[in-house]
């Protein structure tokens, strides 16, 4: 028989897994950088309380997110790992998660940072973020806009946090839109076998999408993909354009972000399959994280973006060495 102490370690990775905890730096990165596009600087203590913040907010819309759409993952095999389908976790203590974790992100939002723009700013965040999982995946457009208004909302709650929005804070929140936009698509293009079963609308589901499609300039599918890379390099060139910003940020961005988003946009040529899906986005979601801290470079420095970066990775790393990540497919 399994010890207890080996028992209460398997539900604490079972609640981990329930609210997807291995990505909560994605969450805390995003609001790092907007406190960083504020008009006063972070100090260590706000990255802690605002890792605090992130990790009930992540876990919140991970959980909410495994509970309500517990029968459809119980209908495909593929995610038969899951808490909630394994029976690992009732249904009952999900929602009680849920509720725990919704109220923690509200009150320590509170606590830490008492004024009114930023917590409803996070408060807004995580409804669009509902919104999304409850009706907006199954709703065109909404798929792809719902959950990037709630990552640019991350960005301004950052900044209202520890000071005011500026012109950097908008442009952050657009890229966050924008890359956003971009996971979604991906995601969809990915799983378009499984979406086209559930009618999920992803542009990869409602423009016939399929892995034995050959992608080309003729098709939407990648035209979409150049739109958001276009998009994004627009909005990440306007500090620069009107000298919001020393240089140093955008010769960074020419030197490293325009060849990997031509290397990438190139490699979507021909035949795709989930293998060489699952790989762009770990070069252009890292690209961009790293493009999206260096826009604060000049407050930041070098030395703080790597140790940023460094927390993110390791993060991630660390959970799984404990064997704690989300997917299996």
């Amino acid at each position: 028989m399994m010890s207890t102490g080996g028992e209460r370690v398997k539900i604490i990775r079972d609640y981990l897994k329930l609210g997807r905890l291995f990505g909560t730096t994605n969450t805390w990165g995003a609001i790092f950088l907007g406190a960083w596009t504020s008009t006063m600087s972070p100090t260590l203590i706000d990255a802690a309380k605002i890792l605090v913040i992130a990790i009930f907010a992540h876990a919140y819309l991970g959980a909410i997110n495994e509970y309500w759409h517990m029968e459809e993952d119980r209908k495909n095999p593929q995610y038969s790992y899951k808490p909630l389908v394994k029976g690992d976790i009732t249904p009952r203590n999900a929602r009680i998660y849920i509720y725990f974790c919704l109220t923690m992100m509200i009150l320590s939002s509170i606590v830490f940072y008492p004024n009114l723009i930023a917590p409803l700013a996070l408060i807004s965040a995580a409804a669009f973020g509902t919104f999304y999982t409850v009706k907006g995946k199954y709703i065109a457009w909404a798929y792809d806009f719902s959950p990037s208004v709630g990552a640019a909302l991350l960005i301004i709650f950052g900044a209202t946090a520890i000071g005011g929005i500026t012109q950097v804070t908008i442009v952050a929140a657009l890229c966050a839109f924008l890359i956003s936009v971009y996971s979604e698509w991906i995601d969809g293009m990915k799983d378009v076998d499984i979406d086209r079963k559930f009618n999920v609308p992803t542009t990869a589901v409602r423009w016939g999408y399929t892995h034995g499609k050959y992608l080309s300039l003729k098709d939407p599918n990648l035209l979409y993909f150049i739109g958001i890379v276009v998009s994004i390099d627009i909005v990440y060139s306007l500090p620069a354009i009107y000298r919001i910003l020393s240089p140093t940020y955008f010769y960074i961005f020419l030197v490293i972000g325009v060849p990997i988003q031509c290397y990438l946009i190139y490699k979507l040529f021909g035949k795709q399959n989930k293998e060489t899906l699952r790989f762009h986005p770990l070069l252009f979601l890292g690209s961009m994280m790293i493009l999206a801290f260096v826009l604060v470079i000049d407050k930041l420095t070098i030395w703080g973006l790597l140790i940023t970066l460094a927390f993110i990775l390791g993060w991630v790393y660390v959970f799984s060495l404990f064997g704690i990540r989300f997917s299996h497919d």
